[in-house]
């Protein structure tokens, strides 16, 4: 088991402006959702949905205040990102405002379909009991969100990233345990 390794092709991107606070913030609320000892899969996938967006939104920002320390907060640039009137909570506008190299990095298409089906569960179900709340739930939007995360992870510390979050994350534990199953010993 030790000699499985997670490593996604990143030739196809260059450099990216690292956002790790972010990233962090992101595994935060999927590990919240799965750990929790009180299980409710739709709270669970609304909160993968907003961990999908913030790893989405992560492109598109800029320091805001604690530049280069381990709090530093960040400010979407919703204007520049996405086109007038756009739901900044709809995954597929956030997808589609990524660069293309980013873009198929990070989802093939069984992923893209995922996320597409998914698009608008934070802003339709966060809310359980109203009436157009998501009642049918399965879990892949929670294996997406732990791939995601994965993928960040390997990219930015590929690139260089120097967080302590970042370089101390086991990426291999993540995707081998939540997406790409195997008894971990």
């Amino acid at each position: 088991m030790s000699n499985l390794k997670f490593c996604p092709d990143i030739n196809e991107i260059d450099n990216v402006i690292f956002r790790p606070y972010m990233i962090e913030n992101a595994y935060d609320y999927y590990i919240i959702s799965t750990t929790s000892t009180h299980q409710r899969m739709g709270i669970q996938t609304v909160l993968c949905a907003l961990s999908i967006e913030i790893i989405l939104k992560s492109f598109h920002v800029t320091v805001a205040s604690n530049q280069g320390q381990p709090n530093e907060t960040y400010k979407f640039n919703k204007k520049e990102a996405l086109p007038p009137n756009a739901n900044a909570h709809d995954l597929i506008v956030l997808y589609q405002a990524l660069p293309v190299n980013i873009q198929k990095y990070l989802f093939d298409n069984a992923e893209l379909e995922v996320l597409t089906e998914s698009k608008d569960l934070f802003t339709k179900s966060r809310y359980a009991y109203e009436p157009e709340a998501n009642v049918i739930s399965d879990d892949d939007i929670i294996k997406l969100t732990a791939c995601l995360i994965c993928k960040m992870v390997f990219l930015y510390r590929e690139l260089g990233c120097t967080d302590y979050f970042i370089n101390n994350f086991d990426v291999n534990y993540l995707y081998f345990s939540k997406v790409q199953q195997f008894i971990w010993v």
